[in-house]
């Protein structure tokens, strides 16, 4: 009885130590990252980023994000939600993090769509149909395309536009950016230039909130 007491103990003390070295890594690292941004500050958007949202928005998200990501894809609906309750307060700005085998490629996709204006249209489309172009976790372009059927697009254009070196630079200095911010996983949030202090649906919710309320009372 007493060994077994002893080896409960041990599993909740090392559960213990786990958690608070998990909080602690963490911590450090969005400290890592806040001076980061503050030491490169205007790495953190850049005038080819997709945006969305008034140019003037008091209030900025910068996502770096891999369209083939899962976690992005949970966080897409909330994001939207957050620039549709504020349409004159809030902008988002995207910023390519390709992690996924084959997501530059998906990238390319939606370089291509951008330049018939329909980025984020085909954006809300790849996210509906992530699960479907991604098998395996590797992303597979060929998946793609009958997802894109009977939209506004002219598919031929956009496969030839998906070979312009153009989006191999957009994707290199994004790619150099993300390392300079030491990002690895993705999404990851920067709210008028500040990382999330800890993960997740609702810190992100409550920072943008506090920041669309901080705008407010400063008119």
């Amino acid at each position: 009885m007493k060994q077994k007491t002893l080896v409960i103990a041990t599993a909740s003390l090392l559960l213990l130590t786990f958690i608070t070295g998990t909080f602690i890594y963490k911590s450090h690292k969005a400290d890592k990252t806040a001076q980061l941004v503050d030491q490169n500050k205007s790495s953190l958007i850049r005038p080819h980023s997709p945006s969305l949202g008034r140019d003037d928005a008091p209030v900025v998200i910068v996502e770096f994000f891999d369209p083939a990501c899962g976690t992005c894809q949970a966080f897409h609906p909330l994001v939207m939600s957050l620039l549709e309750s504020n349409p004159d307060q809030v902008r988002l700005v995207l910023r390519y993090a390709p992690f996924h085998e084959g997501s530059d490629k998906i990238v390319a996709v939606l370089e291509a769509a951008r330049k018939q204006d329909m980025f984020w249209e085909v954006l809300d489309v790849l996210m509906d149909t992530q699960d479907e172009w991604k098998p395996l976790q590797a992303a597979k372009v060929a998946l793609v395309w009958k997802h894109l059927e009977g939209m506004d697009l002219d598919l031929d254009q956009m496969r030839a536009d998906m070979n312009d070196p153009e989006i191999s630079l957009i994707l290199a200095q994004d790619i150099e950016d993300a390392n300079k911010f030491n990002i690895d996983t993705t999404p990851e949030f920067f709210i008028n230039g500040k990382p999330l202090p800890r993960f997740g649906s609702e810190p992100l919710k409550r920072m943008v909130d506090e920041a669309v309320k901080a705008a407010a009372g400063a008119r």
